[in-house]
Formats: structure tokens, sequence, C-alpha cells
């Protein structure tokens, strides 16, 4: 009689133990479900808000350039760095940095031209700022 409880009870418990342990897994798959959805979630906050500012980068962009220049990037003298009107010496996407370079011919045998804002100089021949 008693190694027919004991029997039982060791089946009990076995089965007890298998149901736990899907269970547990189960309840750590949801919970990564859920993280999951929440780190897209807010993915999809932070990808709108770039947007926005992708948007609004490109609106002063065209406020910038809109200074009664018909602008000409693609055919660049010789000392201007690439996407840089001749005409007007501003270049076609704002660059980084605290200074909205506007480039000047510079004189000389070597091609090259200068910021007259900060006087950083670029040079065509190496193609890379002194």
């Amino acid at each position: 009689m008693i190694k027919t409880y004991f029997f039982y009870g060791v089946i009990g418990l076995v089965g007890f133990s298998v149901i736990a342990f899907f269970l547990f897994h189960l309840g750590k798959g949801l919970l990564g479900m859920f993280s999951d959805w929440r780190l897209h979630k807010d993915l999809d906050e932070l990808e709108a808000e770039g947007e926005s500012r992708r948007q609004a980068k490109a609106e002063a962009n065209v406020t910038r350039l809109d200074n009664g220049c018909e602008h000409d990037f693609d055919g660049g003298l010789g000392g201007f760095p690439a996407g840089v009107c001749p005409k007007c010496g501003i270049a076609k996407d704002k660059p980084n940095g605290p200074c909205d370079h506007v480039w000047r011919a510079g004189e000389g045998a070597i091609p090259h031209s200068t910021c007259e804002k900060c006087g950083r100089k670029y040079n065509a021949v190496s193609a890379g700022n002194v």
C-alpha cells in the first residue's frame, strides 16, 4: 500500500514538474513578447521624432538656398568642394558643425577655395581640408 502511494506521489510530482516547466517557459516567452512590443513602440516614437527633425532640416535647407542664385551644384569649378554652387559658394546640404560655409575661389596656381566665414581652406588637388 505504501509503495502504491509513493509511486503515485512520484508520478504526480513528475507531472507537476513537467507542467511547471512548460508554464515557466510560456511565461518567459510572454514576457519576452511584451518587452519586444514595448521596444518596438519606443522605436516607432523615435523614428517619428527623427522624421520630424529631418523634415524641419529639409525646410530650413530650402529657405537657406533661397538667395536668388540659380544654383549649379553639378558643375563645380576646380577649387570648390563637391556639391557647392560655384556662383554663390553655398553647399547643397548644410554641413554638420557650427559654420554654414560660404566658399570663395582662392587666388594662385593651385585651385582652392576658402570659407569666408570661418577661414577653412579646401584644396582641390589633395581633395581634403587643410
